[in-house]
């Protein structure tokens, strides 16, 4: 019998698209049920019996599924972020202190170099692997906790891979400390230009944020020798925004802005403590857009009005067709 306490998450970034490797991190969060990776048909014929069908076909494969961490940590983001934008180098910004600032800044002309990897799952009685997987969606969610309750930024990403086989885990590997990513830490910046962005905080009033980006990133199936698909390509960025803020002149002006179809740039930061004697860790995401939604008043929460607003990202064409960029500082060189 197996047992849910030794169920795992193990990935390993491969040199070779396609190409296993073994795993070198465990992925701390929760296993999701393990799928198929194919599909049957049952053909509809007839053949003198009192049945659909005599045979099953299957022609094609490819792993789905998606993987999600209620307790987010830095530790999670450069794996993360690997498909946004490929072979990122970490830069140290104090010499000796391990401050490790990763840069995702999509190009939106050229190719990204998206990663790819290698993962392995299962328990006590099977393992699994999975080759040459990659993110197409990340999640990025968080609410503050109005009282001594926690207060997690939920991890969520989708992702495909070639095909799921019987396999063995990765010996060896231990979990790595965790620095936790926390709402409270959570501040929100709206700008009216790219030059400006992270100039104005909306003090005091930041309660939630869930900020989705779809990559693009997708699998490619062409007539082989094979079933499953041939190569990868990248396709359409895209990020929207929706924040919860206290109701009063920020959500007044953002619902003018909304009603005027202004531009606006926001930057979301989330900040942890210092690594070493060095910077602190760190997650800074910014991208330009106007408000597909707004609500200057969308309900109430112990007397006080509570508003809601969504930010559609799009390209600005004044800055080179710029959308987002992503930023983060952790204490490790890699993912």
């Amino acid at each position: 019998m197996s047992s849910e306490f030794f169920n795992q998450v193990q990935y390993g970034k491969e040199t070779t698209k396609g190409t296993p490797v073994a795993c070198t991190q465990m992925f701390l969060g929760q296993m999701p049920p393990i799928k198929s990776d194919r599909k049957p048909t049952y053909p509809k014929e007839h053949f003198g019996a009192r049945a659909d069908a005599f045979r099953s076909v299957i022609h094609q494969r490819i792993y789905a599924n998606t993987l999600s961490v209620e307790h987010g940590a830095f530790q999670h983001l450069p794996f993360l972020f690997s498909s946004l934008k490929g072979a990122v180098t970490p830069v140290e910004q104090t010499t000796g202190e391990g401050d490790y600032l990763w840069a995702f800044s999509p190009s939106m002309t050229a190719t990204n170099a998206p990663d790819a990897f290698t993962l392995r799952f299962g328990d006590d009685a099977q393992a699994y692997i999975a080759e040459y997987c990659m993110i197409e969606r990340i999640r990025i969610s968080g609410q503050v906790s109005q009282g001594m309750e926690a207060s997690p930024v939920k991890l969520e990403v989708d992702f495909f891979g070639r095909q799921i086989a019987e396999s063995t885990f990765t010996a060896a590997l231990s979990p790595r400390t965790l620095e936790p990513l926390n709402s409270k830490f959570a501040r929100l910046y709206l700008d009216t230009s790219w030059a400006g962005v992270g100039g104005t905080e909306l003090s005091n009033a930041l309660r939630s944020f869930d900020i989705e980006i779809i990559i693009g990133v997708h699998p490619k199936f062409a007539g082989s020798t094979e079933p499953t698909f041939n190569q990868h390509a990248e396709g359409v960025l895209s990020i929207i925004g929706t924040f919860g803020i206290e109701g009063g002149s920020a959500a007044a002006d953002i619902f003018a802005a909304h009603q005027d179809n202004d531009f606006v740039v926001a930057r979301l930061n989330i900040a942890g403590g210092v690594i070493g004697a060095g910077d602190p860790y760190d997650l800074t995401i910014d991208f330009g857009g106007t408000y597909e939604d707004a609500q200057p008043v969308s309900g109430a929460d112990r007397g006080d009005n509570l508003a809601n607003f969504v930010l559609h990202g799009i390209a600005s064409k004044a800055d080179s067709n710029k959308l987002m960029q992503v930023n983060c500082t952790t204490n490790h060189n890699a993912y």
